[in-house]
This record gives structure tokens, sequence and C-alpha cells, in this order.
């Protein structure tokens, strides 16, 4: 299943299943509640009723008619990150082999990892505010792993059984305030401010996600190719990174990503300057069987006055 939270009116929340790759269709008597793709998927008829809601679709569209009872263009509606408020966003670095012999960096004795706050996450389409104090910034694609279950101290083998599915994340970071807090040996606020976690567009469920270790990925800048990598380079795989941050509670809808591949830009040479993202720039993060989770970069001063383009993780 390729699940969407989404909103057609403002304000309401509701959930969709995805057909093609710029359809959705709304999936009928889902219960309100505050994480409802999650919820959704402990319904033991989540599969049957997402798959009425796609057949539904493909009659509806057949017909040529679109953005009618319960049948949008993705482009239409207000695409919401998957997970509406997890208690932890777990961010791997330096876990792609390609990654980090672009950045001169050895290979990590365990999993390092970093905070992302929740308030960083936007959907598909919502707008990446470039703050006034940042100066480098910079893209990540990665793969998100949204647990399903809480869990604690489970094993590798029986980790993915955690999992309710996968999407796409942009980890994106001010470059000039991560490197001057990692010289006091933190990572804060360069990968904190709002709008720096986008997610989506879907979650899909492991059962349609494929084998979540060798996936490709890819990222574009206003249509040119910057990253383009599998997850197969990862050095710490999904069920280790599961086994391995599983030794703290994970709760329903908690995210660990992958980490990012070769390619960012702060390690382009011998110039990063052309580069680093600028406002108005485009942004298409993909990883393969997931879809394509697409953001702009926006200029502050145009977001202060435009409060619409903040987006919403609600």
């Amino acid at each position: 299943m390729r699940l969407v939270r989404f909103q057609q009116k403002t304000g309401e929340n509701r959930i969709g299943v995805m057909t093609g790759a710029d359809h959705v269709t709304e999936i009928t008597g889902v219960k309100v509640s505050p994480e409802p793709l999650l919820d959704f998927l402990k319904d033991p008829k989540a599969e049957s009723k997402a798959q009425l809601a796609a057949d539904s679709a493909k009659k509806h569209f057949d017909t040529g008619k679109q953005n009618e009872k319960g049948h949008w263009n993705l482009d239409s509606v207000k695409v919401l990150p998957p997970v509406a408020r997890p208690t932890k966003i777990i961010c791997m670095g330096g876990n792609f082999s390609d990654h980090l012999a672009e950045g001169s960096s050895s290979f990590p004795p365990f999993p390092i990892s970093f905070l992302k706050s929740p308030t960083s996450l936007v959907g598909h389409r919502a707008p990446v505010i470039y703050p006034r104090k940042v100066k480098l910034l910079d893209y990540e694609v990665e793969l998100a792993t949204v647990i399903g279950k809480k869990c604690k101290d489970v094993s590798r083998e029986d980790a993915l059984q955690y999992v309710a599915g996968f999407s796409v994340f942009n980890d994106i970071s001010a470059r000039d305030i991560q490197f001057a807090e990692m010289k006091r040996g933190f990572c804060n606020l360069g990968k904190n401010f709002d709008t720096f976690g986008p997610m989506g567009p879907c979650l899909v469920t492991p059962d349609s996600a494929g084998n979540p270790d060798n996936l490709g990925m890819e990222l574009r800048v206003n249509g040119q190719v910057r990253q383009l990598s599998s997850t197969k380079n990862m050095v710490f795989k999904v069920r280790e990174l599961v086994e391995f941050f599983s030794s703290m509670t994970l709760e329903p809808g908690d995210i660990i990503t992958s980490g990012t591949p070769s390619g960012v830009a702060i390690y382009r040479k011998p110039d990063k300057e052309p580069f680093l993202l600028r406002p108005g720039d485009g942004m298409e993060a993909k990883v393969e069987n997931l879809g394509r989770l697409q953001n702009a970069v926006v200029d502050a001063s145009r977001a202060q006055d435009t409060p619409e383009l903040l987006g919403s993780r609600n």
C-alpha cells in the first residue's frame, strides 16, 4: 500500500491511497486520530479497504474524471508528512560508504546519529524556508523507516516486524551552523530549523516497498542530478538500525533515516558554491518504489509575508 495523509480543505485530515504517480483516492470510514495512517494500519481490514479505494480510483480515472467524489490529482490537495508528530526523528550521520569517502571519513564502529525535531517536518511540495542567518544550505536524500509498534531491545532478525513502512526524506542542512556546532561536539540547530525535514509524499508498507537495503536513490536540483546512489551502499542496514536504536524505547511514528549518499553540495570540488541551495531552487528527492518528494526553497522574508508558504505537519 502507498498511503497519503492530506488535506483537501484547510483543517481536514484525510488519508488516501496513491494510484499511479500522481493520483490519490480517499479511504472512507477512517476514524479521526492524531496519527491516522498508523492507526489505519492497525485495522485488520486495512488492506482490503485500501484495495477497494484503489479499485474505485481505477474506474474513476479511466473515465477521465478528476478532483471529485474522493478522487484527486496529488497537486490539487495539500500533502502532509505521513507522520504527524513523531516522538523521535533519529537521523544517521555518515552511513553511506560513498558519502564517507567524499568527506574523507573512516567507517564508524557503530551507527552515529543526531535527533531532528518534529517541528522541522513538512510534506510534499511544502516550501523549505531559507533562514536569514544561514549561509550554506544543503540537501540530503534519505530513506525514512517509520516504526509501527512500540518496541525495545528487538533482535536484528525481528526488526522489520516493527516497521510500519518507508518514505522519502530530505535532510536539509545549514552547513555553516552545523560545522560550527560540530567543532564543539554537537549537532543541533544546523539540522533543525523549521521546514528542514521534508518527508513524503506517501508511506509505503513493507510489502510494497521492496528490499529497503537495495533501493535506488536520486536527488535533483532544478532538474540537475546531484545525488545518485542506492541504499545498498549503507554501512548499517535497516535491520541493524532498528536493532541498535531500540536500545531506547521506539514508539509508533518514530522515524529512523538512512543517512545520505555522496553528492551533497558542501563536499563538491573544486567549488561548492554553484551547488549550494538558493531561494527559488526546486528539489526532487526520489527513492525507488517510494515516489518523488518535491520541495522548493523560499526566502525567509517571503515566507514571513506569506504565512501559507510555511506548510503544515498537522
